[in-house]
Formats: structure tokens, C-alpha cells, sequence
């Protein structure tokens, strides 16, 4: 005889803040990301957290716009059942593919988004030194960003390498943020 298996744990959806409200929200996070260390506050940052700030400030702009997507999807006027799986989906990826596929919205952001997850998960936890690859077996980190020469091209680290990010990474990782959310405000 074994254990019941863990149930979810789902918040209710008490009240809405409304997409422009998320929308907002979302910009304004992902401009202040951008501004890097010339933020107020960021340079009382001791130097051996720069890499957890930043980790934090990628988490905090996916968290954004996972709000941003049930917001979306309610104003949309999805039932309060697709609303409640919808909510359940934690991984933002995920969550935006399934708005985009529902609500005809151009999609393809997954990659990019998957893959600032894998930085952000080694600056925050890893102090951005590259301990695990794209997958199980690999033995590089694609980075989620175009190389810093104007490409479109993402660059990958090795195992061991030091990921750090450049005011141009954070100016192109703010506007990936507020691209996804002007595609989901005009959807």
C-alpha cells in the first residue's frame, strides 16, 4: 500500500489585475532589468551577487508575463475551467504556447524563453558558472540571447564556463519581454 500521489496546490483566482495592469507591470520590470547596474540600488550590490541579481531579475520578468497570460487568456474570455488549467501550467514556455496556439498569436518564443530559463537557473543557483547543459547529455549552455556582434544567432557556453550578462544582453532581453507582451496585447 502505497502513498496518494501530491495534488497540485492551486490559488484561486480571487480578483484580476487586467491585462493592462500585467502589461505594465511587465515593461516596466523589463525596462529596470535593462537599466543593470546603472539602477538605483544595484550598485550597493555586494560583488559576489551580481550573478543571483540578475538570476532574480529573470525570474521575476517570466513570473511577469505568466501573469500577463492568464490575464490575457481571461479578457479573452476562456471558461473558468480552461482559465483553472491554464493557471495550473507553471512553466511559462508552456503556458504562452498554449495561449498563442488557442488564440491564433504568432508563437515561436518558446525556444528563446526555455533557454533564458537554463541562464537564469545558473546565475541564480550556479553564481552563472555553467554546471549542466542544454540537456541531460550535453555539455553546453545555449544561451537565450543573439551573440553580443548584432547576430541572430544564440551562443553557447561549456560546462565550467562563466556566464555573465553585457548592458547589450540585458537591452535585448528587456525587449524580447516587451515584444511577447505587445503580440499577446494585440491578439
Amino acid at each position: 500500500m502505497g502513498h496518494p500521489a501530491p495534488q497540485a496546490i492551486v490559488i484561486p483566482r480571487i480578483s484580476s489585475i487586467g491585462s493592462d495592469q500585467a502589461y505594465s507591470t511587465l515593461c516596466t520590470a523589463a525596462l529596470f532589468f535593462a537599466s543593470g547596474r546603472d539602477s538605483p540600488g544595484i550598485n550597493s550590490v555586494p560583488p559576489r551577487y551580481p550573478s543571483k541579481v540578475a538570476g532574480n531579475g529573470l525570474r521575476e520578468l517570466d513570473r511577469f508575463l505568466n501573469i500577463l497570460l492568464d490575464e490575457v487568456a481571461a479578457e479573452a474570455g476562456w471558461s473558468a475551467e480552461d482559465l483553472l488549467l491554464l493557471a495550473r501550467i507553471r512553466n511559462t514556455p508552456n503556458k504562452l504556447e498554449k495561449v498563442c496556439l488557442r488564440m491564433n498569436i504568432e508563437a515561436g518564443h518558446d525556444v528563446p524563453l526555455r533557454a533564458l530559463g537554463r541562464c537564469r537557473d545558473t546565475l541564480f543557483h550556479c553564481g552563472g558558472v555553467v554546471r549542466r547543459g542544454d540537456d541531460r547529455d550535453a555539455q553546453t549552455l545555449t544561451l537565450g540571447w543573439p551573440n553580443g556582434l548584432g547576430g541572430t544567432v544564440a551562443h553557447v557556453l561549456r560546462i565550467g564556463d562563466q556566464l555573465s550578462l553585457s548592458p547589450a544582453d540585458l537591452a535585448w532581453i528587456s525587449r524580447f519581454y516587451i515584444h511577447i507582451g505587445d503580440l499577446l496585447r494585440a491578439g
